[in-house]
């Protein structure tokens, strides 16, 4: 039978910027639990990447609707893993984690603050990406400014610069996603899946220095033995 190729990548084009199950599409506009993980239909193969130098992708998405706090991540699951490297972009850290024990639950991170806390403990309203090229990762925002008169104004597009590698990561394929802290009436929406980022990052250079990184353990028993 004849492949219909012009089918098939006009399906693999619109579903590409979209979410999985549950949310199966390219909008959230609600989240039933605390906590939630909404994994993007792309997934990333940083061992094809990494071959060329010049070629990266970057994802983006718009929070135009935030009661509580979203962040962007970058997670290896799909390869057996259990680490992820997260962008706050309400208080512009990266926290890289790893899961070291399933119960008692023990996490392993630290985290690193590129940019200025912007919003003050409010949810972040705006634009953020991910871009991975040449094996490293960066992270873009945009904040939403509303005005007294409740305009809004677009603030300019930040980035964290290149803040790391994918040493962390097991295997090749890794999957970005959404982490929402608390359910609730969200809307995020995705823009694009591309080649461009807003503005070109450069490498962060105290970020590749281990030392400039700030410990972020967790450890259930630790905390049970508090309580």
């Amino acid at each position: 039978a004849r492949v219909d190729w012009r089918g098939r990548f006009a399906r693999f084009r619109w579903a590409l910027p979209s979410f999985r199950a549950p949310f199966n599409g390219p909008e959230i506009h609600c989240v039933e639990q605390a906590d939630e993980i909404a994994y993007c239909r792309c997934r990333l193969r940083a061992d094809i990447l990494s071959r060329y130098l010049n070629t990266g992708i970057y994802l983006e998405v718009e929070v135009i609707t935030n009661p509580d706090n979203v962040s962007v991540a970058v997670v290896d699951f799909e390869a057996g893993g259990c680490s992820s490297v997260t962008f706050s972009p309400d208080t512009g850290a990266v926290i890289r984690e790893r899961k070291v024990r399933e119960v008692p639950r023990k996490v392993e991170g630290a985290y690193i603050q590129p940019l200025a806390t912007i919003t003050a403990g409010q949810g972040f309203e705006g634009c953020m990406g991910v871009y991975l090229s040449g094996g490293n990762l960066a992270f873009f925002r945009r904040h939403y400014r509303h005005g007294d008169d409740n305009q809004v104004s677009l603030g300019p597009w930040e980035t964290t610069g290149f803040v790391t590698d994918l040493s962390w990561a097991e295997g090749a394929r890794l999957t970005p996603c959404l982490a929402f802290r608390n359910e609730g009436s969200y809307r995020v929406r995705m823009v694009c899946v591309g080649h461009s980022p807003p503005i070109l990052p450069e490498k962060n250079t105290a970020a590749f220095e281990e030392g400039n990184w700030s410990s972020l353990d967790w450890d259930a028993t630790e905390q049970d033995a508090e309580l």
